[in-house]
């Protein structure tokens, strides 16, 4: 009885160990959705690459088709990143798990539960395809982004070519000539194209369809224009205070970035509904429909400019105005502003006619050229009344009898938002700058560069609007969080809803609109110099194609390198000794460190970036900075041994890049590692096996060591293919097999030839070596491996023998069996 229960005992526990591992085979079978998920998407995204990258070697490409392949290769870089960011902890969890189990026990150790090693081998299967598919992603979304910079590069390629593209002289007469003789030829082809409209208007819907949506798009331009009207009268009657009193900043800032919304919403988005509404019934041909976005874009120039000057200078309200100017040039700045955006809009919509007619070049040239000399007029003009507003020089008058100098300018607005005039040296400041550019203006335009004249003009217009755009915003976010929440009346009780100390939210405050007024300077510079398809690598392609220089010795020192050298230093220096200040007064005294402290941290910090902003100034004039090291590997013996093999480092990454017996790209050898170098930087060079594992070497270990560099002089590379054969064979055969296998195969070089030499006579075999030269080392292990194929096809062709040695093998714990003779080599 006893026996038997033990029995039923011992089978309940099998039953229960072979649910166990049933269980968990069935549960680590199932693929995890994440997984699932990119597994589903990674063939049509490699599809979409290969597609983009085949579509990217093409000549000829516009910009239109460059915007069209990075529209569609961007959204599979952002599913790759989702993918892998969702992959990334699934693999983790995975390999924690594993870890935790524990690695197999030893042989000689008691063995382990049966559930634990299932649990364990389907952990890592797991694992190891979870990484499989990790792998796939991330080389994927390596060449997706290596795409999305080549389409960058021939994007900034195109923009600089148009831009530097030479076409006809303001001063040449058969420009205008041809230019006259175009407006005939585009005035008819626009009446074409109004009767193809209505033609095609008509095959669509019926003309009192027509008519009812000409009528839909009228009460939706009225309705939006309404809506605005109602929205601004809070605003307006906000701007009157009460009984007259001023009002403060903090409001006067809103109200402006309010009227600012308002003013620069309304227009286009009446434009959109009602070209939305439009294209809802098919009714604007492809033509037509692309001057539409042209008259959008203009619409959104006049309207987003003069918005944003409106909330800005607020020429009709002083009373919320943040920039202190007096009503006059705050007036007379609205109103230039005003005209040349509405002769820069001109421009776009003549040119999106140009564009969707075909007209005659010299009629766009012309057209680009009037526009520039349109806004050269007005910027002139508003620059000579802003000198005699503000009363300069030759505008004051003399009274001959009592000597009194009287000011040609009215005296300045007495309101809650107005401010002073601009003093004359402020005034003689932007002087200089504004006829230097008038000036290259004009001579573009002489020299014949039309297109590179607009894009100044247009860019010195933007830059007026989005620098009273920068001051508004900076004026907001300062009354925010400065004088509101920082210092204002209402901070002791922020402070307590928040839980922390008045002097920790004044720091914070402080260091919030620092961020902020950082964010929103370089948000402004990228949409002034960003804008009409160019970005700040435009601008430094275009500078690098017209440097000039001169040569010393073997040295040549570019004009261009030297000047940005110098207004690199110098707004470098600027920064770093604004930044120190700003640390000495907004950011130190809220701590709770003591005032020596104090003191050596914003000392330190000036130090600092001082010395950084001088040594990358010299790094830009071409300056070894080897010394520098030097003298900091000096420094470090005293501060500590430690800091040696960081200096060393440091060291030997100048002199790697100054010398260059390593460069990117390379195939080299290093102890024990073998592979291409992707990066060298000042600490570590990193090199990527040939089984894509990425090594950092340390710089020390490539100046100091023994490095192999099979691609430093050239990238040919010797093979050496060995070969025994029987005594019996023909060596001068073997020889001509060996070379004409050699001299087939594509990537051996003929020059020099390859050489066949007998190498030393064996105990049973000539030994042959067949040495060449192939073109790429990287393929040399493949031309090795092809050599092989050939030339054991050959001589067994030629039945010519190889011989071998004959092994010695156990059979039922004998010893001297010999091999089968089926076995021996033909």
């Amino acid at each position: 009885m006893r026996r038997l229960r033990r029995a039923a005992i011992r089978l309940l526990a099998a039953l229960m160990a072979l649910a166990v591992l049933v269980g968990a085979s069935a549960s680590f079978a199932q693929i995890p959705p994440e997984q699932q998920q990119v597994q589903e998407k990674l063939e049509g995204q490699r599809a979409i690459v290969d597609g983009v990258e085949a579509a990217l070697g093409r000549d000829g490409l516009r910009s239109s088709d460059l915007d069209d392949l990075r529209t569609r290769l961007d959204p599979v870089r952002a599913d790759l990143t989702a993918g892998i960011a969702a992959l990334d902890p699934v693999l983790t969890n995975l390999n924690h798990r594993v870890k935790e189990i524990g690695p197999k026990p030893a042989e000689d150790a008691p063995a382990e539960s049966a559930s634990i090693t299932a649990e364990r081998d389907a952990l890592t299967a797991r694992a190891a395809e979870v990484d499989a598919v990790l792998k796939q992603a991330r080389l994927l979304k390596v060449r997706a982004d290596q795409l999305s910079d080549r389409i960058t590069s021939r994007r900034r390629a195109l923009f600089t070519d148009q831009l530097l593209a030479r076409s006809y002289s303001v001063l040449d007469p058969s420009l205008w000539l041809a230019a006259a003789a175009a407006v005939p030829v585009e005035l008819r082809g626009i009446n074409y194209l109004l009767g193809d409209w209505a033609a095609y208007a008509n095959a669509r819907m019926q003309p009192i369809g027509q008519i009812a949506i000409a009528f839909a798009s009228l009460v939706i331009v009225g309705l939006i224009f309404l809506a605005r009207s109602v929205l601004a009268r809070p605003i307006q009657r906000a701007e009157l205070g009460v009984d007259g009193a001023p009002i403060s900043r903090l409001r006067a800032c809103s109200l402006s970035a309010l009227v600012a919304v308002l003013r620069l919403a309304a227009a286009p988005l009446a434009a959109t509904a009602v070209l939305a509404l439009l294209n809802s019934f098919d009714l604007l041909p492809p033509r037509v429909n692309e001057i539409t976005q042209g008259l959008l874009l203009a619409i959104v120039i006049v309207a987003v400019g003069v918005g944003l000057l409106d909330g800005a200078l607020a020429p009709r309200e002083p009373r919320r105005r943040v920039v202190p100017l007096s009503d006059e040039i705050a007036g007379l700045i609205f109103r230039y502003a005003s005209i040349g955006l509405w002769v820069l809009a001109g421009a776009v919509t003549l040119g999106a006619f140009h564009r969707a007619l075909v007209v005659p070049v010299p009629l766009s040239v012309a057209t680009s050229a009037t526009m520039s000399l349109c806004l050269v007029l007005v910027g002139s003009h508003s620059m000579r009344a802003l000198n005699a507003l503000s009363g300069d020089g030759d505008n004051d008058t003399s009274d001959a009898k009592g000597g009194e100098t009287r000011s040609a300018a009215p005296p300045a607005a007495a309101g809650a938002g107005a401010g002073e005039a601009p003093s004359t040296s402020v005034l003689n400041w932007i002087k200089f700058p504004f006829w230097v550019l008038n000036l290259t203006i004009l001579g573009a335009l002489i020299i014949g560069y039309v297109s590179f004249a607009g894009f100044l003009s247009s860019r010195a217009l933007i830059a007026v609007v989005m620098a009273g755009t920068l001051y508004l915003v900076v004026a907001l976010i300062n009354t925010l969080f400065i004088d509101a929440l920082a210092t204002g009346p209402r901070a002791r009780h922020a402070a307590k809803l928040i839980g922390i100390r008045p002097a920790s939210l004044e720091l914070l405050a402080v260091l919030t609109a620092g961020l902020l007024k950082a964010v929103a300077i370089i948000g402004i510079v990228i949409l002034t110099v960003g804008t009409f398809g160019t970005s700040t690598s435009d601008l430094a392609d275009i500078a690098s194609r017209i440097t000039l220089g001169f040569t010393i010795g073997n040295s040549t020192v570019a004009i261009a390198d030297i000047l940005s050298a110098l207004l690199f230093l110098v707004v470098g220096i600027v920064i770093a000794r604004a930044i120190q200040r700003w640390f000495a007064v907004a950011i130190l005294p809220k701590t709770a460190f003591d005032q020596g402290l104090q003191n050596s941290i914003a000392t330190i910090i000036g130090y600092i970036g001082s010395i950084t902003v001088i040594a990358m100034a010299m790094g830009q004039l071409g300056l070894n900075l080897e010394n520098i090291a030097l003298v900091a590997g000096a420094l470090s013996v005293g501060i500590g041994f430690g800091l040696q093999s960081i200096v060393s480092n440091f060291v030997s990454g100048l002199i790697l890049l100054a010398e260059r017996p390593i460069r990117v790209g390379d195939t080299i050898a290093v102890k024990g590692e073998e592979g291409y170098v992707r990066r060298i930087s000042v600490r570590a060079t990193e090199i990527e096996t040939f089984d894509r594992a990425a090594v950092l070497i340390p710089n020390s270990d490539l100046i100091t060591g023994m490095v192999k560099n099979f691609t430093h002089a050239n990238t040919t590379g010797r093979v050496i293919v060995a070969v025994n054969v029987a005594y019996d064979a023909d060596a001068d055969e073997v020889r001509d097999i060996l070379i004409g296998c050699a001299c087939d195969h594509p990537q051996v070089l003929r020059s020099p030839p390859p050489r066949v030499f007998l190498m030393a006579f064996g105990d049973s075999y000539l030994k042959f070596e067949l040495r060449c030269v192939v073109a790429n080392v990287d393929y040399a292990l493949t031309v090795k491996s092809d050599l092989h194929f050939a030339v054991l096809d050959r001589l067994k062709a030629a039945k010519i023998g190889i011989p071998y040695t004959p092994w010695s093998i156990y059979r039922g714990g004998r010893i001297g069996e010999e091999p089968a003779a089926e076995d021996e080599a033909g």
